[in-house]
C-alpha cells in the first residue's frame, strides 16, 4: 500500500509498517486466491505497482519463478526494502518506467485508490504486459461498508480518503476500467468478515478530519478496545478482487 509523495499537499504520509502488514494480512486468503488464478508460479517477470514498504514483495518472489520489480513513488521508503531476486525502482504508475512487454504479471494491493487517474495506471499496466499476462489488484470500496452499531464511520472514512485526494469508491469501478483498457477480466467482491478491531482505526489518524470527525473516531475506537474482539462490534470494508488477463 503507498501514498503519493511526502511533500505533495493534502496527502497523508505512508501508513506504519505495521499497519500495511495487518491490512496485508486480513488480504492474505483473497490475495492467494487471485495470484493463483493468475498462475503467478509460471510467472517470470513480475511488477508490483505502489509496493511501499515491500510487505508482500517476498511472497511475490517467493511464489514467482523469476525476477520481481517493486515499484512506488517514494524512493525513501524503498531504500528500507530488502527481498532476494527484487529489483527496486522510484517511479509514477501512470508512466512506467519501462519498455512495452516487459512483464507477465502486474500487482496492486491497496494502490490504485491513492491514484490521480487509475484509468490511467491500469492502461500503463496493459501496455508493460505481454500477451497473456496478468493484472492482479486488491482494492477497497469504502462505498459499501458495513458497521454495527452505525456510529457514521463509513462517512468518515468516505470524507477523510476523498479531502486526502483518494477515491474510497475505487473498487467498484475497476472492472469497467480494465475492460475499457482491452483486458479480460475476472471480478470476485471479497468479504472478510470480523469481529471490530480498534487499530483499524488509526488508519483514520492521518486523514484530514475535522476536530469533531476525530473525536468520533477516538470515541469508536475506545468502544472497540473495551469490546476486546466481541462480535456485537462488527466494521467491514469489502474489497474487489481483479484478474485481468491480456489477451
Amino acid at each position: 500500500m503507498s501514498s503519493p509523495d511526502q511533500d505533495e499537499p493534502g496527502w497523508p504520509d505512508l501508513p506504519s509498517e505495521a499497519q500495511v502488514q495487518q491490512l496485508s494480512q486480513w488480504l492474505a486468503g483473497p490475495r492467494s486466491r487471485a495470484l493463483r488464478r493468475a498462475a503467478i508460479g509460471h510467472r517470470r517477470h513480475v511488477l508490483e505497482v505502489g509496493a511501499g514498504h515491500c510487505v508482500v514483495t517476498s511472497e511475490l518472489a517467493h511464489r514467482g519463478s523469476g525476477q520481481v520489480i517493486a515499484l512506488d513513488r517514494r524512493a525513501d521508503v524503498l531504500a528500507g526494502c530488502t527481498a532476494p531476486e527484487v529489483s527496486f525502482v522510484a517511479g509514477d504508475a501512470q508512466q512506467l518506467p519501462f519498455a512495452d512487454a516487459s512483464f507477465d504479471l502486474v500487482f496492486f494491493q491497496n494502490t490504485l485508490l491513492w491514484i490521480a487517474n487509475p484509468g490511467t495506471a491500469i492502461a500503463e499496466s496493459m501496455r508493460v504486459l505481454q500477451s497473456g499476462g496478468a493484472v492482479v489488484a486488491l482494492e477497497p470500496d469504502y462505498g459499501g461498508m458495513m458497521e454495527y452499531p452505525d456510529w457514521g464511520i463509513r462517512e468518515l472514512w468516505i470524507s477523510g480518503l476523498s479531502q486526502a485526494g483518494a477515491d474510497p469508491l475505487v473498487g467498484r469501478k475497476l472492472p469497467g476500467l480494465c475492460e475499457a483498457a482491452g483486458i479480460e477480466t475476472w471480478v470476485e467482491l471479497v468479504h472478510i468478515p470480523q469481529a471490530a478491531q480498534a487499530q483499524t482505526l488509526s488508519l483514520l489518524d492521518d486523514l484530514p478530519l475535522t476536530d469533531n470527525q476525530h473525536q468520533i473516531a477516538q470515541n469508536v475506537h475506545g468502544y472497540i478496545e473495551r469490546a476486546n474482539g466481541d462480535w456485537a462490534v462488527f466494521l467491514h470494508v469489502p474489497y474487489f478482487l481483479i484478474v485481468a488477463t491480456k489477451p
